[in-house]
């Protein structure tokens, strides 16, 4: 099947779903802006790590087509669909997958291409206000499918878009590589937070609950992995607030490489994730498919992971550091806590969120489509 897919290059997550389809034998085209919109910049720095990544998916496709354009606002959803039906019509495409339902779904609808599938993600459904939601919900019911990333997520869609016909299907993650290390001896527990720093993911809260950390929990390794606005104001708020010790122990990668991510998930014990919004957080699923144990805000799309009437992890209510700092003095001092729950979590992500499994589902969805679509064309004609 020959696929366009309209995605963010910079995005690790859309990468991902373009390898799997390519895996599974599919020929694959990418389009895409040539720079990013600046809201989410934190997704495109810097360029030589991201530029590796980009490199393996250009090898990977059949092609890489950027749309250029002067302007960087949502302005240029509007005006370059026709670039976007030149391109598919060029390159022979059979049908069209959008991975994100904002701006993206938007070209698409403009383009004029049908069919076109929607795989909405979070914030496209979430955060989409006033016009923005009047668009959002023209988009997704003129699309022929929309795959919600978690079962909140096409509640919440389909409130938003009622005559959508919405899907759920877990993006899921590469589970032969995010895999549980073989224990060690610990010298020290790690926690990590993989999450950009930008307002919605509330990094700055788990700096004000090691502050209320007890002296014997100081020794303590804390990661933070990723780039974003407030990296900076972060860091000063480490600086000013934490103890010295603590301090020392506290480390700010800016951003890491994906094998670095890796790494750093197998050396750590516990996740930390503080979002006050998500569709189905990747960076989860890479953690709890690690075996990592999970202590992250208590939000409906995290419940759909942790139950703590089985002790798989631990919720926390939003901007409470000192709810924080309790939930992790328990699962510092609780080795066993952190291995039953590892068993736990690993199977869960096994059954429900498995990579290749879920991307081989959506294809299979995207082959129906064009199928009908085919029939319908040639019905119309006989």
């Amino acid at each position: 099947m020959r696929i366009a897919i309209i995605m963010d290059v910079n995005s690790p997550w859309s990468r991902q779903v373009a390898f799997r389809l390519t895996e599974l034998g599919h020929r694959v085209q990418v389009i895409g802006f040539s720079t990013s919109n600046p809201r989410k910049s934190y997704l495109s720095l810097p360029g030589d790590i991201q530029s590796e990544s980009i490199d393996a998916l250009k090898e990977c496709v059949e092609g890489l087509h950027f749309i250029e354009s002067r302007l960087n606002s949502d302005i240029r959803y509007f005006l370059y669909g026709s670039q976007v039906r030149d391109i598919y019509r060029e390159c022979g495409a059979e049908v069209l997958l959008v991975l994100y339902g904002g701006g993206f779904a938007t070209l698409a609808y403009y383009s004029g291409i049908r069919p076109f599938i929607i795989y909405a993600v979070g914030s496209d459904v979430l955060l989409a206000r006033g016009i923005k939601r009047w668009i959002a919900r023209r988009n997704f019911t003129s699309a022929n499918i929309v795959f919600s990333n978690g079962a909140y997520l096409k509640e919440r869609t389909q409130q938003l878009a009622p005559k959508a016909t919405v899907e759920q299907l877990y993006m899921g993650v590469d589970t032969k590589r995010f895999s549980v290390s073989e224990p060690i001896p610990e010298s020290s527990v790690g926690i990590v937070c993989t999450r950009g720093f930008i307002p919605v993911y509330n990094n700055e809260v788990l700096i004000r609950a090691l502050v209320l950390l007890s002296g014997h929990n100081t020794d303590v390794q804390v990661v933070f992995t990723s780039t974003g606005p407030q990296l900076g104001d972060v860091c000063s708020l480490a600086d000013t607030e934490l103890s010295e010790k603590m301090r020392r122990n506290v480390k700010f990668c800016g951003w890491v490489s994906d094998d670095d991510l890796l790494a750093n998930l197998k050396k750590s014990q516990i996740y930390v994730s503080l979002s006050g919004s998500d569709g189905t957080s990747i960076s989860l699923l890479e953690a709890l498919s690690c075996g990592l144990f999970p202590v992250i805000s208590d939000i409906p799309q995290n419940r759909e992971w942790i139950n703590p009437g089985i002790d798989n992890g631990i919720l926390v209510p939003l901007d409470q550091p000192e709810a924080l700092a309790v939930a992790l003095e328990r699962a510092i001092i609780d080795r066993d806590l952190r291995e039953h729950a590892a068993k736990i979590n690993r199977q869960l992500v096994m059954e429900r969120a498995d990579g290749r499994k879920n991307m081989s589902i959506l294809a299979s969805k995207l082959e129906a489509v064009v199928h009908a679509q085919d029939k319908r064309s040639k019905v119309s004609a006989d």
